[in-house]
C-alpha cells in the first residue's frame, strides 16, 4: 500500500471525522507525531532483527492521518511532508514483508580542523547585553531563525513559532529581568498550546514544549555567535506574588492568538563592548557518579 491510498483502519485516539475537524496546524502536528511514534521509532529495531515477515498494521495510523491531510487538500510540498511521505512509503514496504533499502550514513567523527571550529563555537559563545545601533542584515536574521528551526523538537511536532521584533515600539513590549529595548533585534519564541493535548503530551510530558523552545534558543545563540553577533537568552517572567506574567502581557499587547504561549526571547545585535566570558565550575563537580 503506498502513500495516499485509503486505509481501512481506525486511529485509536481519533476517528476520520475527528481528524477532518482538526485545524491544519494541529493536524500536521498529529501527522508528524504518528509518523515519529508509529514508523520512525519502531522501524530501526525492526530492521536490525528483520525476519522477512509482513507487519500488516505497521504505520497505518500515520497513513490514515496523511489520507485526511490529502483529502483536505493541504500542502504536500514542504520538507516535512517529504519526510512524512518517505516514511509512509517505507511503512508500506514493511507491511508487505519487503525490507526497505536505506542508504543513510552513520555518524562520523569530525576532523581535527572541524573539531576546532566546533569548540570555538561552543566554548567561545558568551552572553551579550549591550549593542551598537548598527542594523542586523535580514539574511543574518534568517540564518539565526533557520538554526532555531533545525533544533531538536520532541516528536517533530512543529509547534514552535518565532516572532521577530525590529521596531522600537514593538521591542518595548517584551522584557524580562533586564532591558533589551536597545537590542536591534528581538526574537520571541512561542509554542502552539493546541498541539500538546492533540498528541497527549499535556498528560505525559507537559514539560516538552518548554524544552523545545530552549533547544531552539540555544541553536539561535550559537548561530548568532558564528555570524559575529552578540546575543542573550532571556526567560519570560511568570505570575507570582512578586511578578507579572510578562510573556502573557506581550502576547496580548502584540496581538498573538490565545493558543500561542510565549516561552523566552533572544536579543541580538552587534556587540558594543567586549565582555568577560563567564566561567563554569569544574566538570568534576557537575558529574554525579554512584
Amino acid at each position: 500500500m503506498s502513500q495516499g491510498t485509503t486505509v481501512q483502519y481506525t486511529f485509536v485516539k481519533y476517528s476520520k471525522d475527528d481528524l477532518m475537524a482538526l485545524e491544519p496546524d494541529v493536524l500536521g502536528a498529529v501527522l508528524r507525531e504518528r509518523v515519529h511514534h508509529k514508523i520512525e521509532v519502531p522501524l530501526y529495531p525492526l530492521l536490525l532483527r528483520w525476519s522477512g515477515k509482513p507487519h500488516p498494521k505497521f504505520g497505518l495510523e500515520a497513513q490514515l492521518v496523511f489520507d485526511v491531510w490529502r483529502e483536505k487538500n493541504l500542502p504536500e510540498d514542504g520538507e516535512d511532508m517529504g519526510w512524512v511521505k518517505r516514511y509512509l512509503d517505507i511503512a508500506a514496504q514493511v507491511r508487505g514483508g519487503k525490507k526497505p533499502a536505506l542508504d543513510e550514513l552513520l555518524p562520523e567523527p569530525f576532523s581535527d580542523e572541524e573539531m576546532r571550529v566546533v569548540k570555538k563555537l561552543i566554548l567561545g559563545r558568551r552572553s551579550v547585553r549591550d549593542w551598537m545601533t548598527k542594523e542586523v542584515p535580514e539574511w543574518m536574521i534568517e540564518q539565526v531563525l533557520g538554526a532555531g528551526r533545525a533544533a531538536p523538537i520532541g516528536c517533530n511536532l512543529g509547534h514552535l513559532r518565532f516572532v521577530v521584533l525590529t521596531k522600537q515600539e514593538e521591542k518595548a513590549l517584551i522584557w524580562s529581568d533586564i532591558s533589551t529595548a536597545n537590542a536591534p533585534v528581538i526574537i520571541v519564541i512561542c509554542h502552539d498550546k493546541r498541539v500538546a493535548p492533540a498528541v497527549d503530551q499535556d498528560t505525559f510530558v507537559p514539560q516538552n514544549a518548554g524544552f523545545d523552545a530552549a533547544a531552539a534558543g540555544d541553536h539561535m545563540l550559537l548561530m548568532a555567535h558564528a555570524l559575529g553577533l552578540g546575543a542573550v537568552w532571556l526567560s519570560e517572567l511568570k505570575k507570582t506574588s512578586k511578578s507579572e506574567d510578562t510573556g502573557e502581557k506581550f502576547r496580548k499587547a502584540y496581538g498573538l492568538p490565545d493558543y500561542l504561549e510565549v516561552d523566552l526571547h533572544i536579543a541580538l545585535g552587534w556587540a558594543a563592548i567586549g565582555s568577560i566570558k563567564s566561567a563554569r565550575k569544574p566538570l568534576s563537580e557537575m558529574v554525579i557518579r554512584r
